[in-house]
């Protein structure tokens, strides 16, 4: 099978930000753009809704927080944490997240587009009906996440960590596999047709469709 071709595009950024504080946010009639943001905890954002364009954050907290429904358009985000953020809805678009915290996050019912997630913890994620192109998670740790019902178009998993993710109703046709590393992941049979996995993983897989592999 031809591996799809990556077409991920990049955050366009500016040469020259603004540098901006958290709490500044909030006075810029809910659109952020060239804007950078270093160090600091941002407010819930419940009832709001926000607008982040051409930005870069920094060692910017939103732990324990709520964003649903903000829009994130040519952002990177380093080193940030984003655990057990409350946010559904969102919108990821031309987006960099790298050297960061997500665990137990929750972006239920949000849609990424042209993504990297690099090099991050993901933990007990909850991706579940999300809508993903041209999305890429790299060497990250994705155990125990949940990826239940979502609609993949171009999705990489290179050299992360899968151990106990739910794939359940997943479309996985054309997902490559083979260069992450678990011992056990939830999928629905029939959409795992054109999956790409490992020989090792193939027996894997074998036995979850009860057949029975004779060792030499």
């Amino acid at each position: 099978m031809t591996k799809a071709k990556d077409k991920r595009q990049k955050p366009k950024l500016s040469a020259e930000h603004e540098q901006i504080r958290c709490n500044d946010v909030w006075s810029r009639d809910g659109f952020i753009e060239k804007a950078r943001i270093e160090g600091g905890a941002m407010l819930d954002a419940e009832g709001e809704r926000l607008v982040f364009d051409d930005c870069v954050l920094k060692d910017v907290s939103f732990a324990s927080s709520t964003w649903r429904g903000t829009e994130f358009v040519d952002v990177r985000f380093e080193t940030c944490d984003f655990s057990n953020a409350q946010m559904e809805n969102v919108m990821f678009h031309r987006c960099e997240i790298i050297d960061s915290k997500m665990t137990g996050v929750d972006m239920a019912n949000s849609n990424l587009g042209h993504v990297l997630i690099e090099r991050c913890d993901v933990r007990y994620a909850n991706f579940n009906f999300s809508r993903m192109k041209e999305v890429e998670f790299k060497e990250s740790g994705l155990e125990d996440s949940d990826f239940y019902e979502c609609d993949f178009k171009v999705v990489r998993f290179k050299e992360c960590k899968l151990n106990n993710a739910n794939f359940s109703e997943t479309d996985l046709s054309g997902v490559d596999l083979s260069a992450n590393t678990y011992d056990r992941i939830e999928v629905t049979l029939p959409k795992i047709a054109g999956c790409i996995v490992s020989k090792e993983q193939a027996v894997g897989f074998a036995r979850v469709l009860g057949l029975t592999v004779k060792e030499e």
